[in-house]
């Protein structure tokens, strides 16, 4: 049979909206005529937004019957919303959407109250004007309509805390952080394009130092060759000496299969030493030699070689007058003597003046040729150079001045041999003069 309900007494409506925002509704059912209606506990429900029935259907509602007046009470509201009154699965139309649930549980969820300690959890935004005090962790600097606030700390559980290197690129941090290597720009920054570090100190220059605390040592090293004290600094161990360098060379031998072939043992030792000889020295500077010896494992040596190692250069400047005039014989320009036996790279060197004085109205090639020849006329052919020029009639040519120089080898079979630098000119027109000066001649014993 379908249940026709009429409304609340007024008294009954007001009682309900002021407790609504507990946990509990009261509720009391009448027929039109105002008879109570009874046994209806079971046939309670409820709904929350938006109100479709039975997908919006609050649960965990428990619906007790007070009396035999028509009074219930509904217990068990938790979330903080509207509800409707369904009766038998039809909505009452008649009840008005009522506040339900604990409103303090959902104030401390959505809300942060002042005096107590409070977790703010996901993202919050805020308009209006703070305040804070100028004490404890957050500092502030403004006016009644705007402040700034500043300063926040980094905690020691932070894995920010002890390495600032895993700050985000976009993250919080201390001013110049990011401009010069934690440091102040204007006394050091890092340059990207010439990947240099720049240091700026005020006054002296010589005064600024740079350090570091403690044992570390300020760049990379080799522990073998160098130590690091926090007192002397960079300190050279004695194992260095032990190391291949420009100035010395540790030699090693090793056992070589291919060696059997010009007639030693494969098992041998080898050595390499550079020492003086004692007896005699035929040259004018030390005649440090290598000396080879092979030695088999069985102590007998089986081969031994040496030779002399020279590095030894000289040089004579200008030894003839200032000026040698080029003609159609070999004049003499400069003398050096080689002191040994042996192989030596020469270069010469001369100042050319071709023409000598100003002259016009000639037409004809001159040539000016240069060569070294030894104590008994005989020359080198690799020692020649030859300077030539056209001149032309109608032309003025003024004096030019020009360096010249030639390098190549020559073998002396005879120790103390002298060598001459000689010129001589080809002068076809006989009317151009060609003037060697500041000669000079450098020599470099190679073997």
């Amino acid at each position: 049979m379908k249940r026709t309900i009429l409304s609340f007494i007024l008294f009954i409506m007001l009682q309900a909206s002021l407790y609504s925002q507990f946990t509990s509704l009261p509720i009391r059912l009448v027929t039109s005529s105002g008879t109570p209606l009874t046994g209806e506990a079971g046939n309670i429900e409820f709904t929350k937004y938006p109100h479709n029935f039975s997908a919006d259907k609050v649960t965990g509602i428990t619906v007790n019957e007070i009396g035999t007046a028509g009074n219930y009470v509904a217990k068990g509201f938790t979330a903080f919303q509207f509800v409707k009154l369904w009766l038998g699965g039809v909505e009452q139309t008649w009840f008005d959407s009522v506040l339900t649930g604990n409103i303090f549980t959902y104030l401390n969820s959505n809300y942060v109250t002042l005096g107590t300690t409070q977790t703010i959890t996901g993202s919050k935004n805020t308009t209006g004007n703070w305040n804070a005090a100028s004490t404890g962790h957050w500092l502030f600097s403004g006016s009644s309509t705007s402040n700034t606030f500043y300063k926040p700390y980094i905690i020691n559980s932070s894995p920010w805390y002890g390495d600032v290197s895993q700050l985000p690129g976009n993250g919080l941090v201390f001013r110049n952080a990011g401009d010069s290597l934690y440091l102040k720009r204007e006394f050091v920054y890092y340059n990207e394009s010439d990947n240099r570090l720049y240091f700026n100190t005020p006054g002296i220059l010589g005064s600024f130092r740079i350090a570091k605390r403690g044992n570390g040592q300020l760049f990379d090293m080799n522990p073998a060759h160098f130590s690091w004290s926090p007192a002397t600094g960079l300190n050279l161990n004695s194992g260095i000496f032990a190391q291949d360098s420009i100035a010395s060379k540790i030699y090693s031998g090793w056992k070589d299969s291919t060696w059997i072939s010009l007639g030693e043992p494969i098992s041998k030792y080898r050595t390499l030493t550079l020492k003086k000889p004692f007896w005699n020295n035929p040259l004018p500077y030390p005649d440090w030699k290598w000396y080879y010896t092979s030695v088999s494992e069985t102590g007998v040596i089986t081969s031994k070689d040496s030779f002399t190692v020279m590095n030894h250069a000289d040089m004579t400047y200008d030894e003839t007058p200032f000026e040698v005039f080029a003609d159609a014989m070999w004049n003499d320009c400069d003398t050096i003597m080689l002191p040994v036996r042996g192989s030596y790279h020469i270069t010469y060197n001369f100042n050319l003046i071709f023409p000598y004085l100003e002259v016009a109205g000639v037409n004809a090639r001159d040539s000016v040729t240069l060569r070294m020849v030894n104590e008994l006329n005989v020359d080198v052919p690799a020692s020649y150079m030859e300077e030539y020029r056209e001149f032309y009639d109608g032309v003025r040519y003024y004096s030019e001045s020009e360096v010249k120089s030639r390098t190549f080898t020559l073998f002396n079979p005879v120790p103390g041999t002298k060598y001459f630098l000689q010129v001589k000119g080809v002068l076809n027109s006989g009317l151009i003069n060609i003037a060697v000066t500041r000669p000079s001649i450098t020599y470099l014993l190679v073997r």
